[in-house]
C-alpha cells in the first residue's frame, strides 16, 4: 500500500488543520505527493504555459500558504462543484538529486471514500495536480509581465511580449513568479507534469519521504495553472533540527577545546621551566665531572623526560590521537609537543559555532527560513 501509517505526529497535524474534535483513526488514508517543481512543465504545448517554470519563491509561498492555514480541499479532476474527498494538511520543500526544488504535500482521503483510497493504494490512481494563480507571468527573455499593466489580450493570445519574444520559439517560455491564489489539489487520471506520482511510504519525505504530483491544464480565466510533478522532497524541519543539533555540538566542542587550551597553556609554562632547568643541569654536568653531581643531574633529566612524555601524551590525546607512544629523546618530545600545540590551535573555531553556521550559509547560498519549516519527518 502507498498510504502512510498514522503516527501521533500525523494525527496531531491533521487535527491542527481540521480541528481537535475530529477523530482521526485508521479509516483515514494519508498519502504524500510531489505537487510541483522548478523544472519546465510538459504537457502545456500551445498555451502560455508551454515549458513554463515555477520559481522557488512561488513554491516557498505555496508551502507558507498551506502551513499557514490554507489547508486545500482534495477533490477529483479539478471539479470544484463536487464535494471534497479529503484535505491537504501539510507541505514542504525538497531538493532532488539534481538540486531542483519541488513542492511536496501531505493529504488524506476521508473515511467516506474507502474505494478511492483503495485505488490510490493499488496504484490505479497515482497522479495529482494543483491549481494556482501566479502573481507574475514573466517572459524568460526580457521579464515582460503578461499580467502587468502594459500587457494586452493580444500579447496573451499570441503568446508574444511587447519585445517580440514568442513563447515556444527559440526556448522562450514563461516564468511563474509569486503566488496570488492557491485553490486546490486534485486526484487526476493523467497529470501534465513529467512522471507525476503519488509516492509510497518508502519514498515519502514529509512523512518522512514525499512523492509526486501531476501537472494539469491551463484553467480559470486562462491564468490559473494546474500542475504536478515528479519525485523528491525538501524536509526543512529536519534540516533545521540537524542544524540546531550541529550548532549545539559545535558549541560543546568549542568549550572542550577551550578547556584543553587552558591546560595546554599551563603545560607550556611548566615545560618552559623544565627546559630551563634541564639546560642548567646539562651545563653543570659539563663543568663538574664529580660522580655525585652527575648522578643528581641524570636523575633530574630522567624526571624531566618523564614529565615531557606526560605532556606529549596529554596533548596528543587532546588532538584526537589514539594509541599514543611518547618518543625517547628530549628533542623528539619537544618537537612532538610543539607539533600537537599547532594542531590544537588549528582545531579552535574562529568566531565559534555561529561563525561556522554563517560560513556554511555563505558558501551554499541557501538560507532556510524558519517560517517555511514544518515537522515533515513522519515514518512511512
Amino acid at each position: 500500500m502507498k498510504r502512510i501509517p498514522l503516527t501521533p505526529e500525523i494525527i496531531a497535524a491533521i487535527q491542527a488543520a481540521v480541528g481537535e474534535d475530529v477523530t482521526v483513526d485508521d479509516s483515514y488514508a494519508v498519502f504524500e505527493s510531489i505537487s510541483l517543481n522548478t523544472l519546465p512543465l510538459p504537457g502545456k504545448n500551445g498555451t502560455i504555459f508551454e515549458k513554463a517554470t515555477v520559481s522557488l519563491l512561488t513554491l516557498t509561498q505555496m508551502v507558507n500558504s498551506i502551513n499557514g492555514g490554507n489547508h486545500l480541499p482534495l477533490i477529483f479532476d479539478h471539479d470544484m462543484s463536487s464535494v471534497p474527498v479529503g484535505r491537504v494538511f501539510k507541505a514542504g520543500l525538497q531538493l532532488d538529486q539534481n538540486g531542483n526544488a519541488e513542492l511536496r504535500t501531505l493529504w488524506y482521503i476521508d473515511p467516506t471514500e474507502q474505494k478511492l483510497a483503495a485505488k490510490v493504494d493499488a496504484g490505479s490512481l497515482d497522479e495529482v495536480s494543483v491549481q494556482f494563480l501566479a502573481t507574475q507571468i514573466l517572459c524568460s527573455e526580457c521579464d515582460f509581465d503578461y499580467r502587468g499593466p502594459d500587457a494586452t489580450w493580444a500579447n496573451f493570445r499570441d503568446r508574444t511580449c511587447i519585445n517580440g519574444h514568442t513563447i515556444g520559439t527559440d526556448g522562450v517560455h514563461a516564468r511563474l513568479v509569486g503566488l496570488e491564489a492557491f485553490t486546490e489539489l486534485s486526484l487526476v487520471t493523467r497529470g501534465a507534469a513529467s512522471k507525476p506520482k503519488i509516492v509510497g511510504k518508502s519514498q515519502a519525505k514529509l512523512a518522512p519521504p514525499l512523492q509526486a504530483l501531476a501537472a494539469r491544464g491551463f484553467e480559470v480565466d486562462e491564468l490559473y495553472l494546474t500542475a504536478s510533478k515528479g519525485e523528491i522532497e525538501v524536509d526543512v524541519t529536519a534540516i533545521l533540527a540537524q542544524l540546531t543539533e550541529q550548532t549545539t555540538a559545535a558549541a560543546t566542542a568549542t568549550a572542550q577545546l577551550t578547556s584543553v587550551t587552558s591546560e595546554r597553556d599551563n603545560l607550556q609554562t611548566e615545560l618552559a621551566a623544565r627546559e630551563t632547568r634541564i639546560a642548567e643541569l646539562e651545563a653543570a654536568a659539563a663543568e663538574d665531572t664529580g660522580a655525585e653531581t652527575l648522578a643528581a643531574a641524570q636523575a633530574e633529566v630522567t624526571e624531566a623526560k618523564t614529565f615531557l612524555a606526560e605532556v606529549f601524551t596529554k596533548l596528543a590525546t587532546a588532538a584526537g590521537e589514539t594509541d599514543v607512544t611518547a618518543p625517547d629523546t628530549i628533542a623528539d618530545l619537544k618537537a612532538g609537543i610543539e607539533a600537537h600545540q599547532s594542531k590544537l590551535s588549528a582545531l579552535l573555531p574562529i568566531g565559534g559555532a555561529a561563525a561556522q553556521t554563517q560560513t556554511n550559509e555563505a558558501q551554499t547560498g541557501v538560507k532556510f527560513n524558519a517560517s517555511l519549516v514544518s515537522a515533515f519527518a513522519v515514518p512511512r
